[in-house]
């Protein structure tokens, strides 16, 4: 008797994007914690909520990717960033990938550049390379991507295209996060409201050094 093999699910995050949208859509100012989620706890939500169409569906691969401080402009953000990222590889299934970020000068005093502004380079491209990869490898069935860039829009057609399922996931409060839409392509969206948000939360403080790793709560 043949058994029917589970529906493979790959979550991949663009982590900055779904930090900000969760502080926007859900207007959370109280701290810059607030937004940070659990990555593991966000893909096992969305393979569960793909369950009620596909009750096969079994989590493989959580990819998060997020820009890095330098040292040299916020050392206390690259040690945050690196104490972060640390804690999600601890995690079954999770990966987490970082880019530094670029640094341009945006206040000058005289000659002297007083403050800098980061911006993340090349995440997007990161994101894409690892969707479309991993689909020619088959390593998943459905490809959910947590993310409002437009930019990967063209990594969600390469995925279609390579016979493989996308979906996307985004934030849903009292200001929706724009969803991504493939042209000529009816793609499920799972939108995540406040209750969901709240179950994926994390609020560990990583600018402070725990002295052991955070547990996943």
């Amino acid at each position: 008797m043949s058994t029917q093999r589970p529906t493979r699910v790959a979550v991949f995050i663009d982590y900055q994007n779904t930090y900000k949208g969760a502080r926007r859509v859900f207007e959370l100012e109280s701290s810059f914690v607030d937004g940070q989620i659990y990555p593991r706890r966000l893909g096992l939500a969305v393979t569960q909520l793909g369950r009620a169409v596909d009750p096969t569906r079994e989590l493989v691969a959580v990819k998060v990717f997020r820009g890095e401080p330098s040292a040299k402009h916020s050392a206390t953000g690259q040690a945050a960033c690196q104490r972060q990222v640390r804690f999600w590889n601890a995690q079954a299934l999770v990966e987490g990938v970082t880019r530094p970020l670029k640094y341009s000068p945006s206040r000058w005093d005289g000659n002297q550049v007083v403050e800098w502004t980061a911006a993340e380079k090349g995440i997007d491209v990161l994101i894409a390379l690892a969707m479309v990869t991993g689909a020619i490898a088959d390593e998943f069935d459905v490809a959910v991507l947590m993310s409002s860039d437009t930019d990967l829009v063209p990594a969600l057609e390469q995925v279609l295209a390579a016979g493989k399922r996308v979906e996307v996931a985004c934030w849903n409060g009292p200001d929706r996060n724009p969803r991504l839409v493939v042209p000529g392509v009816n793609i499920w969206c799972h939108w995540l409201d406040r209750r969901w948000y709240d179950r994926v939360a994390d609020r560990t403080d990583y600018t402070v050094d725990q002295g052991i790793p955070p547990t996943e709560p």
